[in-house]
């Protein structure tokens, strides 16, 4: 049953329950039970049941067919580029249970592109953090954050405290990412990235690339991430046309 006295309204609770039991009882086509069904299990009203399931659909979870039921679409973990988010903020929204595994934290020389891309000054170092993101047990990204040392002074030497990065940046260095640029690649997965990702060889993956910048516009950190497309999805929207000019 949902908890009435929390602050987390029932249809987000309803929610994070319902992508739980899609995850782990129904596969894409299945059907997800009926509304008064819903309501009966989770003891909650109808308004409540199709607000959820409407979000279900916004996020590409379900789709409703008139008269014959609501069905799973994907099971996929659907990414909203349109905003910066951190990847365990992303996960907790979606009721996933997040763990971090194979964490690495060192202090390196910059390759010449990532001189270019932070705009780094002569003989400045930066700090890579390599990582493997879990949700719900299992693999689904390959992070590496490459931010500038001078920014974040005693983080080599205490690590990473938080489990989100971008909630240890604000909180313990009052860093605030305004902006960022993204790319993203559909490439085939290295060995190394089968085996962490726990995929057949040759897998497609997606590859993003994240460049985030500070309010004033200074470069502040690079992200390359790899991501299971069996798991994975963009959720990118798209504003409308520049009117014609002939």
């Amino acid at each position: 049953m949902l908890d009435r006295n929390s602050k987390t309204p029932l249809y987000q609770q309803l929610k994070i329950t319902l992508l739980k039991y899609i995850e782990e009882n129904l596969n894409e086509g299945d059907s997800l039970p009926i509304e008064s069904e819903i309501e009966k299990m989770y003891g909650v009203s109808r308004i409540t049941v199709r607000k959820t399931i409407e979000d279900l659909e916004k996020d590409g979870i379900v789709m409703k067919h008139q008269g014959r039921g609501t069905f799973v679409q994907s099971k996929k973990i659907i990414q909203d580029a349109g905003t910066i988010t951190s990847w365990t903020e992303e996960m907790k929204s979606k009721g996933k249970t997040i763990e971090t595994i194979n964490l690495h934290i060192s202090e390196i020389e910059p390759s010449r592109k990532l001189i270019g891309e932070l705009k780094l000054d002569k003989g400045e170092k930066i700090i890579c953090l390599r990582r493997i993101r879990c949700a719900d047990g299992e693999p689904i990204a390959i992070m590496v954050n490459y931010i500038r040392s001078k920014y974040v002074p005693g983080f080599l030497e205490k690590g990473l405290t938080k489990e989100s990065l971008y909630e240890e940046l604000e909180v313990d260095y009052q860093i605030q990412l305004e902006s960022a640029r993204e790319r993203i690649q559909a490439r085939i997965a290295t060995d190394l990235e089968a085996v962490e990702l726990h995929i057949p060889p040759y897998s497609a993956v997606l590859h993003i690339t994240r460049t985030s910048f500070l309010p004033d516009g200074t470069p502040f950190e690079v992200v390359e991430m790899t991501n299971r497309s069996d798991r994975y999805q963009y959720d990118i929207h798209l504003n409308g046309r520049n009117k014609y000019k002939s």
